[in-house]
């Protein structure tokens, strides 16, 4: 692909357009925090190693598909382009200056470098909200290992998972009391309409069921698909967690989009034994 294949007009400049990584993470952590109010972030690489990993909020960019997403991006808008470690992203860059963007920078270091350097300041951030506060150094390292914004204890990451719900699909009963005394909203939901209890119910860990109800989380949620926890337990033949479930207050009675309530999911004898007193 060339500038001439694009019909560009003739370029007035043949800088690099380079940038270091540490710098490129500076202008992106301004971004996330407003002082910068635009900002285009792209990943260059082939699709799998997009998909497996890349900075957030970046727009994978192929040669392809480069015309149209140009079309779309005001000149004014400063552009930060990386690739595998920074040779492809050049060629990027240049072309984006070739179309008279006058702020383009290709990431020296490419993904490595960079997702290390904003790894360091993720840390850095960390480290200062949770200055002066008790907060453990297992929930540090919890936090800085899934991503998480020490600043923002409900903010999602991977498949729209919370601190909280992460702590709960881990089972970690001890992260989940900590998180709740920072003050992690119980109601948030993920992705799927699921909220902590339910990942809690998916590692079948009885203390962090048991955590969260007493926090006041709603037992009887409907996910995206009507279903509560109590029907995917029991669904999932975890008689123990429908007992506890039924203990802690869940309502049998409920039904899912398709009229089917726990009952009726029941996937094994005990099971169903627990569920018998709704049949009727």
């Amino acid at each position: 692909m060339t500038a001439h294949t694009l019909s560009a007009p003739a370029p007035t400049s043949r800088q690099s357009h380079r940038i270091s990584a540490d710098d490129a993470a500076d202008m992106l952590m301004r971004h996330r925090e407003g002082v910068l109010p635009a900002l285009a972030l792209f990943d260059v690489r082939d699709e799998k190693s997009y998909l497996n990993a890349h900075i957030a909020g970046a727009t994978r960019l192929a040669e392809a598909t480069f015309p149209l997403q140009i079309r779309g991006l005001s000149r004014s808008v400063p552009v930060l382009v990386y690739c595998y470690h920074g040779n492809a992203s050049q060629t990027y860059a240049q072309w984006f200056a070739d179309f008279r963007f006058p702020e383009v920078y290709s990431v020296d270091g490419g993904y490595p470098a960079f997702a290390a350097a904003l790894a360091l300041r993720d840390a850095e951030r960390a480290d200062a909200a949770m200055a002066g506060t008790d907060a453990s150094a297992g929930l540090l390292a919890f936090l800085a290992e899934f991503g998480f914004d020490a600043l923002d204890l409900d903010a999602p990451r991977q498949h729209g998972l919370t601190p909280l719900m992460r702590a709960a699909l881990a089972g970690r009963a001890d992260l989940i009391d900590e998180l709740l005394r920072c003050g992690a909203d119980v109601g948030r939901r993920n992705m799927d309409g699921n909220n902590a209890l339910w990942l809690a119910c998916v590692s079948s860990n009885a203390d962090s069921v048991r955590k969260l109800v007493q926090a006041g989380i709603d037992i009887d949620n409907r996910n995206d698909m009507g279903a509560t926890c109590l029907m995917y337990t029991a669904s999932a033949g975890k008689a123990e967690m429908v007992a506890l479930l039924l203990e802690c207050g869940a309502d049998p009675q409920i039904m899912n989009f398709d009229d089917a309530r726990a009952v009726d999911l029941a996937a094994t004898r005990t099971c169903l034994q627990l569920l018998r007193h709704t049949i009727g």
